[in-house]
């Protein structure tokens, strides 16, 4: 379990010290401008590994949305100590990206300092960042919580599932596709690119550049149920690029099963899919792969804690507390989950890259 951190800093060194053992080369990414929880530098840290010459690369990426990146960080720190000293795959190149949104994984909240969901960011044009979400909207008295005492949390979240029993649970899925008009709501796309986006598209290119076969990994949680380990394709169900991604985790795919609506949210500025907006030629594939926390009703309560923390609860004397209770939201400390992210993290990681090496025409 020593791969798990409960900080930033602490992650961030670990990450840095094993890999440099497996003989990675480090490219930083400084966050200037804004300090960390504790006062600390911020930094979005990629370490490359295996053949640099190579055209076949695998990326995995933690930290999207903030907090998740602890349970993200421990998978790329126990795949590095498992690799180190031993011999990397020949032909590939592995890019591992550790804290792509360093501000939300220092202060343990999911969206960047700007609130903006970093996972809904990537949208491709100006237009897309005025788009209105009545979905949403529909949902805010259930979401924007005024007070976090629990009877006020489970009154909250009765209503909210008699109302989608009601009108229909694709109203979840839509208002999980982002929106813009809610500055202090939650899976807020912004208003522009954000630091990070703008940092990931570099890193693309850096990296990425020359490619000509990628596969992706990136890592979060809570979507799925406790102890589930949910896989999300996103390329249209037949292409050579989802049966590619398909067979890399033995055909496990997760596409509607795990959502309340019956069908995987058309979410809309996800991170990956900037990979191809920024290298249109590769044959790209792969997966956002997800671990399972909680039931429904743990989630509902984890995300409208996150954002009452940011505004209405910002100065509860608890506030530091609470900013941990979410932490262990969305990377619990029991040892039944950390052994399995422990097992199957690394173990994804090994068929993604095995997966690139031999993907062939």
């Amino acid at each position: 379990m020593s791969s798990f951190s409960n900080t930033y800093s602490e992650a961030r060194t670990k990450f840095i010290t094993v890999a440099c053992d497996a003989g990675a080369h480090i490219c930083t990414y400084n966050r200037d401008g804004l300090s960390g929880r504790e006062g600390e530098h911020l930094n979005c840290d990629v370490a490359v590994l295996g053949d640099e010459t190579s055209r076949k690369v695998a990326i995995a990426i933690a930290g999207t949305h903030g907090a998740e990146g602890y349970c993200g960080s421990a998978i790329l720190h126990r795949w590095l100590v498992l690799r180190a000293g031993g011999t990397l795959l020949d032909g590939i190149k592995i890019v591992l990206v550790h804290a792509i949104n360093p501000w939300a994984f220092s202060y343990m909240t999911r969206a960047t300092e700007n609130n903006v969901d970093l996972n809904r960011n990537f949208l491709t044009n100006r237009k897309s960042f005025e788009r209105y979400n009545d979905s949403y909207d529909k949902l805010v008295p259930f979401l924007h919580a005024k007070s976090i005492e629990a009877d006020h949390s489970l009154t909250a979240y009765r209503a909210y599932k008699a109302y989608l029993d009601q009108h229909g649970w694709q109203i979840e899925n839509e208002s999980w596709q982002g929106q813009t008009h809610h500055s202090d709501g939650l899976y807020f796309a912004g208003k522009e690119p954000d630091w990070a986006n703008q940092i990931f598209r570099k890193i693309i290119n850096d990296h990425l550049g020359s490619a000509t076969t990628i596969g992706f990994i990136d890592w979060h949680t809570g979507v799925g149920s406790y102890g589930e380990v949910v896989h999300l394709i996103f390329d249209e169900v037949g292409s050579p690029e989802h049966k590619a991604a398909s067979t890399w985790w033995a055909n496990i795919e997760n596409r509607g099963s795990v959502f309340n609506a019956g069908v995987m949210p058309k979410y809309e500025g996800l991170l990956c899919r900037a990979i191809r907006q920024e290298l249109p030629q590769p044959r790209i594939a792969g997966a956002v792969i997800e671990f399972g926390v909680a039931d429904d009703y743990g989630m509902f309560r984890s995300d409208r804690l996150d954002r009452w923390l940011r505004f209405e609860g910002r100065n509860d004397p608890q506030h530091d507390e609470l900013r941990e209770e979410y932490r262990n939201s969305c990377c619990p400390s029991d040892v039944g989950w950390r052994r399995l992210v422990m097992r199957e993290g690394p173990l994804k990681m090994e068929q993604l890259a095995r997966g690139v090496l031999n993907w062939h025409e």
